[in-house]
């Protein structure tokens, strides 16, 4: 005979409404409704910590309120595909992006030709006033006044920018091979080096002031002149430009770094200088590439450059285009060579392992191969391209 057990169901009596409850479905009272099972983790949270966590989150709210834009934006995405509102299609595939109103933005209109002209006078005006300055702007960091001896913050700004440069050149070989590159600013000597000259740039450290003058400005070490862009400034900070590419400069050669000194050689001097210290410094392979073009057209070139990074500043884009005075270019005209710079480049052209001399006046024209020496012989007369390049 099987006896009956504690979870068995009794009958039920007359005159009772309800059975009595078994106690294995007896619940407990006062639990939360997680604690509730066998296998809840951990015990419930108190009062306290309850309490505690609704002004939490009250005050989360408080600091961190929804947008409205976050609300509607959760409300198309509830909506149903196909709705004209919902962002997705019927079949359930995005719909396009809406075009936003700056798309619809006409962009800003180059400057004519007098409002390029004011603004030419303005640059002059503003770059002699602030170079008149006490101190003068671009050499307000310098503690001689001369642009050879910088403030410790400023020689820290220029250690960091040296580091970068060297840094971007890590894979250079040390094969103590050096380039000089002569040539009035606009010539296209980077053009002509790579895609005429058949030089190889990434394996050169390539030297030249006037990328600094952009490593100053993008880091904002540019003095603010009120209507100037940040490049047009940088006319002033030649000194301080030219001191960071000397600096690169003697730290490749002091490993032996193939190098390129993209300079104008505009001076016999100057020029005579890089060379004694390139052999100093153990380089006995030192070619030149003399890129010539007539004062004219650099007067040109240098107008369209500043021109076109001018507009493209006003629509918003980039730091402005560089300013060259066009006194600064017009004083290296020479009667005899048509420039000081290709007068100094046929002065010190034997001294160079191997040179040649391109000419690149024509716009729209490649350049053109005038003459070369090399180790073995002197070549001259003009040498055509079949290809055109931009310069």
């Amino acid at each position: 005979m099987e006896l009956p057990t504690a979870d068995t169901e009794r009958p039920r009596q007359s005159g009772e409404l309800h059975p009595p409850r078994s106690s294995a479905t007896t619940e407990p009272v006062n639990r939360p409704p997680d604690a509730r099972t066998t296998d809840a983790a951990g015990p419930p949270p108190s009062i306290r910590e309850r309490e505690r966590q609704r002004w939490v989150e009250r005050l989360e709210k408080k600091e961190n309120p929804p947008t409205i834009r976050a609300e509607l934006k959760e409300k198309l995405e509830h909506l149903e595909p196909g709705h004209p509102s919902s962002p997705w299609e019927e079949d359930g595939t995005p719909k396009p992006p809406v075009p936003r109103l700056s798309d619809h933005e006409r962009p800003v209109p180059p400057l004519s030709d007098a409002d390029y002209k004011t603004h030419v006078d303005d640059v002059v005006r503003r770059l002699g006033d602030a170079a008149a300055a006490k101190p003068p702007v671009g050499l307000e960091h310098s503690i001689d006044g001369k642009g050879q001896v910088w403030t410790t913050e400023r020689n820290k700004a220029h250690s960091e920018i040296v580091s970068q440069a060297y840094h971007d050149a890590k894979d250079v070989p040390c094969e103590y091979r050096a380039i000089i590159a002569g040539g009035l600013g606009g010539a296209g000597k980077t053009t002509v080096l790579r895609n005429f000259a058949g030089i190889d740039l990434s394996q050169y450290v390539t030297v030249n002031p006037d990328d600094f003058k952009m490593a100053l400005a993008e880091r904002d070490l540019i003095a603010r002149v009120p209507d100037l862009s940040p490049m047009e400034t940088t006319t002033l900070y030649h000194e301080e430009s030219s001191d960071i590419a000397r600096r690169l400069g003697m730290r490749a050669m002091a490993e032996g770094k193939n190098i390129i000194w993209d300079i104008t050689m505009s001076s016999v001097d100057s020029t005579s200088r890089r060379l004694q210290e390139l052999r100093d410094a153990g380089y006995e392979q030192i070619e030149a590439v003399f890129v010539d073009i007539p004062v004219e057209t650099s007067l040109a070139r240098a107008e369209a450059r500043h021109r076109r990074g001018h507009d493209e500043y006003l629509a918003g884009n980039g730091l402005g285009g560089r300013y060259v005075p066009p006194d600064l270019i017009k004083s290296k005209a020479d009667e005899s060579f048509g420039t000081m710079n290709r007068r100094t480049f046929e002065q010190l052209k034997d001294q160079f392992t191997s040179w040649a001399i391109y000419d690149n006046s024509v716009d729209g024209r490649s350049p053109m191969l005038m003459a070369q020496k090399t180790a073995a012989e002197e070549i001259s007369g003009p040498v055509d391209y079949a290809r055109e390049d931009e310069v």
